[in-house]
């Protein structure tokens, strides 16, 4: 089977620094799908850490663009804005240099706070979108306490996004190592931005029960009370925040299953998202739904054996709302 060629290109930015991008398009040999996936990194920036690289790789096995941009400056509103120019002018469906019909939006840490808010602003501006945080419950509850979580709300308003994006032109959002609060601080949550994200956007999280930037049991409460649907998370035994085991040889062994497991999950997701939109696409009504519903029934169960199979290289907890 062929590889996927890596191509790594620099962005046009005008009045700043072009951005460095790294682009993985799928093999000649397999059958475009019109979709694609942009990856964020962490704070660090790297966009080549093993964990990108390999669900990059592997979601263009599939016939998906996969995009991870460069990212140095640790600042939310900037990393937001940078994001969007990248989806802009490489998947833009009309002018995007490699036009999609949909695109996911994801990443690791930090790069996942900026999916998630540039899916928030893309549904603000889209007329159609029932999006609607200032009438959330969480959100309420959130400003009234006086959280942290109100500057982010406010940092996704004040960034630009172009407003001519077809409706629900983000597919899905794959969330690696949510960084729901800072390591020393869980009472400042972070969780404005997932409760913006739109009811219509797929979700998944992939995180680790020893991830000391998300609680599990604050991430239950946030997750519950989320708009998005479907949504998923996925949750690894003794797994870290860089969804690691540790130092050790035995450790790093471990690492990269998961991060091969990792990108299976994160294309059985996508292919998911997918299926579900094209079952709704060739019409409308009751019918049509009913179809989607199964067909993510299907993919859930298939998905839980797999995690069960793998029990003795780690163990995981799944949790589904559809």
């Amino acid at each position: 089977m062929s590889e996927p060629t890596q191509k790594e290109i620099s962005i046009p930015w005008p009045g700043k620094s072009a951005i460095a991008v790294t682009l993985t398009i799928p093999p000649d040999t397999v059958e475009r799908s019109g979709y694609g996936l942009l990856l964020g990194p962490g704070a660090g920036g790297d966009e080549k850490t093993a964990l990108l690289t390999a669900v990059a790789n592997e979601v263009a096995r599939h016939g998906h663009f996969c995009a991870r941009y460069r990212a140095k400056v640790p600042n939310l509103g900037f990393r937001v804005s940078l994001c969007t120019r990248v989806v802009e002018h490489l998947f833009h469906p009309a002018t995007g240099v490699h036009p999609l019909k949909g695109c996911f939006l994801g990443g690791h840490s930090m790069g996942t706070r900026v999916a998630g808010t540039v899916a928030a602003q893309l549904a603000a501006k889209d007329p159609t979108s029932t999006t609607d945080t200032s009438s959330s419950a969480p959100a309420k509850k959130t400003a009234a306490k006086g959280k942290k979580a109100t500057p982010s709300k406010k940092s996704a308003s004040a960034a630009a996004a172009p407003s001519d994006f077809p409706p629900n032109y983000i597919s899905g959002l794959i969330f690696f190592s949510y960084p729901l609060h800072t390591a020393d601080n869980t009472k400042a949550l972070r969780d404005q931005i997932l409760y913006d994200i739109p009811s219509t956007t797929p979700t998944l999280f992939i995180s680790g029960l020893k991830d000391t930037m998300c609680q599990p049991t604050l991430l239950a409460k946030v997750f519950k009370d989320m708009k998005a649907s479907p949504r998923e998370v996925v949750q690894v035994s003794d797994a870290d925040h860089g969804l690691g085991f540790g130092s050790s040889k035995p450790a790093q062994g471990k690492k990269e299953a998961l991060i091969d497991a990792i990108s299976e999950w994160t294309m059985q997701f996508m292919d998911e998202a997918i299926t579900i939109v094209s079952k709704k696409s060739q019409g409308d009504g009751y019918e049509v739904e009913d179809k989607a519903k199964t067909v993510k029934k299907s993919v859930a169960v298939t998905k839980k054996a797999e995690l069960k199979k793998m029990a003795d290289e780690w163990t995981v907890a799944v949790s589904t709302v559809a």
